[in-house]
Parts: structure tokens; C-alpha cells; sequence
């Protein structure tokens, strides 16, 4: 990843942290604005009550890339619905080289049953994390212990007694920005 240099005119590949299951709705709006995008997806089988549906499943839920110039054209994506903030490194937006596109791109069309994000091991035991919803939005709370792929135990820290609170992991964003 290289640093980007506000003077650049040179349209390069980041990293937008979007809403849960918006990255759909944000691709097409990004491509109704002419902002070139790249969102991953695979297709799933999911049961229904009375039947199986095949259903598009982005590989990297609430994450999108945007081939942009960062300095110029960065509020037009961050004002759109379903947009929160791009990814940063050290500091620097984070900066996807196209090869590495290609890669996931050529991985996708050869494995794409296989190809998954695990969830579960950005939320490790020990670090901390910035809840997006329910009823401590907005707080950072420090992960206790993973119960399952989908509820984890938090505290918050500061707090002397022992207190914790189940959460869902879609609720739950992990930013590296968080110690």
C-alpha cells in the first residue's frame, strides 16, 4: 500500500466501509454516478421456509472498492446512502493495487463456493470494537468471548464490575483504528 499524495490525479483502487447489507444498493448508486466499483459476490443457496432460493452474497459483506482520485472525488462516495468511511492503513487511505483485484477477481470465478469471509476471526478474544447498533451505538466495547459465529460477549471498558452484553456480530464493526 503506498501513501496518497493530495496532488495525484491518478485514479487508484480504495476501500469503502459501507452500511450492513448495503453494498449492493451502494454499487449501483456509485455506477448511476459514473464512479467505477468493484463489489465481489458469490451466489448462495439459502432455505426458505417452502423452498431453497439461489441469492447473490457479497464475499467481503460491508466492504466495496472504488477506483477514485481520494482527495477529489472522496465526499461524492461518502455522501451517497450505505457509505460510512473508507478503510485507512497507518494513517493513509488504503490503497488496493489492481493485480490484487485480478487475483480475487480470477479466485472468485474459479472457487466461488468456497470463497468466505470469516467474521469470527476479525472478533478475537481481547480486542476492541465499535458497536453500530442496538442500544450501545456508538460505544467501543472490549470482546470477552465468541459464543458462537453470530453472539459474542462484550464489556465495556471502565466499567470495575463485570459486565457483559451479548451482541450479534452483524451490530459490531472492527475498525484497526480501535486499540
Amino acid at each position: 500500500m503506498s501513501e496518497t499524495n493530495p496532488q495525484s490525479e491518478e485514479r487508484e483502487w480504495y476501500i469503502v466501509y459501507t452500511k450492513p447489507r448495503a453494498e449492493k444498493k451502494l454499487s449501483e448508486l456509485l455506477r448511476k454516478y459514473n464512479i467505477e466499483n468493484y463489489l465481489p459476490i458469490r451466489k448462495e443457496r439459502k432455505k426458505w421456509t417452502d423452498r431453497f432460493k439461489w441469492i447473490q452474497v457479497p464475499i467481503l459483506p460491508s466492504y466495496i472498492f472504488v477506483k477514485i482520485v481520494f482527495w477529489r472525488d472522496k465526499n461524492k462516495v461518502l455522501q451517497l446512502p450505505g457509505s460510512l468511511h473508507f478503510v485507512f492503513h497507518k494513517g493513509q487511505p488504503a490503497i488496493v493495487e489492481q493485480n490484487d483485484l485480478d487475483v480475487l477477481e480470477q479466485g472468485l470465478k474459479d472457487y466461488a463456493e468456497s470463497l468466505k469471509m470469516n467474521p469470527e476471526l476479525l472478533f478475537q478474544k481481547g480486542k476492541v470494537v465499535k458497536i453500530i447498533d442496538g442500544p450501545f451505538t456508538g460505544k467501543t466495547m472490549e470482546i470477552v468471548k465468541v459464543k458462537n459465529k453470530t453472539l459474542v460477549v462484550c464489556r465495556i471498558p471502565g466499567v470495575e464490575t463485570i459486565f457483559s452484553y451479548e451482541i450479534n456480530m452483524d451490530h459490531m464493526a472492527w475498525e484497526e483504528l480501535i486499540q
